[in-house]
């Protein structure tokens, strides 16, 4: 599409600063600060009117950042409105060498990233309600489970070296951990009706789990993370956005290191699956026969961990499409 305009969005709580470029005034953006509300997006929209041009000719973008983004992103899709929601890693280190920080450069340079880059522009998918409210109870419960861990392991300490001056403290912290227990119940409840709710969220939950190894949490997330298989065409794409898809290390004839993983992964998704990976190896199946014929021949550990990883969301990913569960080889 050929854009006229180009918006840069930087958004905080409760203001956004709004750079504008266009092709014949790139050197000289203009900038206003709107509330982060729709009153002051339809103000920002009404800003923007002064240049003639229609906002299908508008091409709007902002940086990922969280739970801050939902009002504009809710607003862009209610007005019939694009917006191109980039990770902000990718327009950082376009911008090049920077002194000083402060929302309006910041506007400024995610506005000369949308007119750069415009060929690149991916309009922001709104997620469903239901993938919405998955992804908060999964937050929740995260959230428990950490405070859930963290009373466990002080009581055990207290328990183990200081029992008799410790009474009120240990016992104190066993109610925390009831509590913590019961909530965590809860909300598996809440998720599991989510689910059921959702028929097709449904049938794609239960082909996610044929898979081998593959449990209720980590279905959870792979649904939630792909936005119910939408957001990735292949399972390559996500294996590399869960950071276990290894990329070559070379330059020219001096360096010839081994294939690695990238650190730029959800490291949640990718403990997830390492323990996934570590499950399928306990007992005689396919995935536990390969992992011992490639230790015999000498590889590393964790390289065939990481190819049973990918393995899981192949399997996942080809479970999915055809419509049908995955069926595990028999024991030889």
């Amino acid at each position: 599409m050929n854009y006229e305009l180009f918006v840069g969005i930087d958004i905080s709580k409760s203001t956004i600063d709004v750079a504008v470029v266009t092709q014949a005034c790139f050197d000289k953006p203009l900038h206003h600060v709107f509330k982060n509300s729709y009153d002051g997006f339809g103000l920002m929209l009404e800003w923007l009117s002064i240049h003639g041009i229609a906002l299908k000719k508008v091409l709007f973008c902002c940086e990922h950042t969280g739970i801050y983004i939902c009002p504009i992103t809710n607003f862009m899709h209610a007005n019939d409105l694009s917006i191109w929601v980039e990770n902000g890693l990718h327009i950082k280190r376009s911008i090049g060498l920077k002194r000083g920080k402060s929302d309006k450069a910041d506007a400024q340079a995610i506005a000369s990233y949308a007119f750069s880059n415009q060929h690149k522009a991916r309009p922001y998918l709104l997620p469903s309600a239901t993938s919405s409210k998955l992804k908060h109870l999964l937050a929740h419960r995260e959230q428990l489970v950490r405070h859930q861990t963290s009373f466990k392991c002080t009581c055990s300490a207290l328990k183990g070296f200081d029992r008799e001056n410790a009474g009120y403290c240990i016992a104190d912290s066993q109610e925390m951990l009831a509590l913590y227990a019961e909530r965590i119940k809860k909300v598996d409840i809440e998720l599991a009706a989510l689910i059921t709710e959702d028929q097709e969220l449904n049938e794609q939950f239960s082909l996610v789990q044929s898979v081998h190894g593959i449990g209720k949490q980590t279905a959870m997330f792979i649904l939630i993370h792909t936005e119910a298989f939408a957001a990735f065409s292949d399972y390559r794409k996500f294996a590399s956005y869960c950071g276990i898809a290894p990329f070559p290390h070379s330059s020219g004839t001096s360096i010839r290191g081994r294939n690695r993983v990238s650190n730029l992964a959800n490291k949640k998704l990718k403990a997830l699956l390492t323990m996934c990976a570590l499950n399928t190896i306990k007992k005689d199946n396919e995935f536990k026969r390969y992992y011992d014929r490639k230790k015999a021949e000498g590889k590393n550990a964790m390289c065939v961990l990481n190819v049973i990883k990918n393995k899981l969301l192949s399997r996942a990913f080809a479970a999915v499409k055809r419509g049908t569960p995955y069926l595990l080889e028999p024991a030889a």
